[in-house]
């Protein structure tokens, strides 16, 4: 990336600043040697961990969403691959590169994942060192991903929080709506559209928020609308299709989502219902905010057409928990993502500034 020191709006920020922990779900533990996860297909009814032990743990927890959000799925392939490579005693470069591919191949419209896990491979290219230190040096940069991310997750967080202030300075509290779910459950941190939704409660300032269920994985109504009940965030569900209807009818200020990847040109991939909400606050003249950690956006793409729509099985669509709701011979289309083109996005909140999709371009190098 062209930017290597981050932006931080407004700073330096204060100690108060979203550190009530027991207002935060734990999406994962790991204590260097042993990490669980949160299996998110049984919330809200129950809350299990599930131990992973290696490369191949973590790809079935990814690729059967049991974990997911881009930020979630990039740390727990790093520290799935970081537990491998903790019981290696020698350097196999080639088949670290082959388990890498096989982690990215979970999610490959993520680009968290691919990003964080291909950030190994300069370190196996380096001449002069010896396998043993190219080894330490794997195990260390896998841990970083994770040991980072709380702190850079904070920066993004105030980062948007101060450009909501700056974008409505004559309003107290703002009413905002969301899709999928973007906080704690999709990172090891507070979250990122959601974070921000939990630090304009946390400051006083939300009204209310308006939480798109999501289908057809019920993100929403499973996993956020369990967030902020959590953590005594207001908050109301409404179904993906009433959401021209409550911008028209309720004064909806903002919308804010998060993405898996992000174009040069500012193209966003997120949950699927992601570019109706965007064309629709485009009507309603209402601005649109993606959310994300600076490492979403893809320098290798151009543009939004270049991002590979995940599709997934038709199962999700026609079963809720297990239960046939349509008939089981029904032809089924269900892209897990859309993508929202560049115009119709406000600005980009990264841990690294506020950008216009314009101006966002500039800061990428091909």
């Amino acid at each position: 990336m062209s930017l290597k020191i981050n932006k931080i709006i407004n700073g330096p920020i204060p100690e108060s600043f979203l550190f009530d922990e027991t207002k935060r779900l734990d999406s994962l533990k790991f204590d260097g040697q042993n990490l669980e996860v949160l299996d998110q297909l049984l919330l809200p009814h129950e809350f299990k961990y599930i131990p992973i032990l290696n490369v191949a743990d973590a790809f079935d927890v990814i690729k059967s969403m049991q974990v997911r959000g881009a930020p979630l799925i990039a740390v727990v392939g790093s520290l799935g691959l970081l537990l491998e490579l903790q019981k290696m005693s020698e350097l196999d470069s080639d088949e670290i590169r082959k388990k890498i591919e096989f982690l990215i191949s979970s999610r490959p419209t993520a680009v968290d994942l691919r990003n964080s896990l291909t950030g190994i491979f300069p370190i196996l290219e380096e001449e002069g060192d010896s396998d043993g230190v190219k080894l330490e040096k794997c195990r260390e940069y896998l841990l970083e991903v994770y040991t980072s991310e709380k702190l850079q997750n904070r920066i993004l967080v105030w980062n948007a929080y101060q450009e909501l202030l700056a974008a409505f300075p004559n309003k107290k509290k703002l009413t905002v709506m969301t899709i999928c779910n973007t906080g704690s459950l999709a990172t090891v941190s507070w979250g990122t559209a959601l974070g921000v939704i939990r630090a304009l409660h946390s400051e006083n300032r939300l009204e209310l928020a308006y939480v798109l269920e999501t289908r057809p994985y019920n993100q929403g109504i499973r996993l956020t609308a369990t967030e902020l009940i959590h953590g005594d965030v207001p908050f109301k569900l409404i179904t993906d299709s009433m959401a021209a209807w409550a911008m028209k009818n309720h004064q909806v200020d903002c919308v804010l989502v998060g993405a898996d990847n992000v174009a040069r040109n500012g193209d966003t991939a997120n949950k699927i219902g992601t570019y109706m909400l965007a064309v629709l606050a485009k009507h309603h003249n209402i601005n649109f905010y993606p959310v994300v950690p600076f490492t979403t956006i893809n320098r290798n793409i151009a543009t939004g057409a270049e991002i590979k729509i995940e599709e997934r099985p038709s199962g999700e669509l026609l079963r809720v928990n297990g239960v046939l709701v349509g008939h089981e011979q029904c032809p089924v289309w269900n892209p897990a993502f859309d993508v929202t083109p560049a115009e119709l996005i406000t600005k980009i909140l990264t841990d690294f500034g506020n950008w216009s999709p314009r101006l966002l371009e500039q800061q990428i190098p091909k």
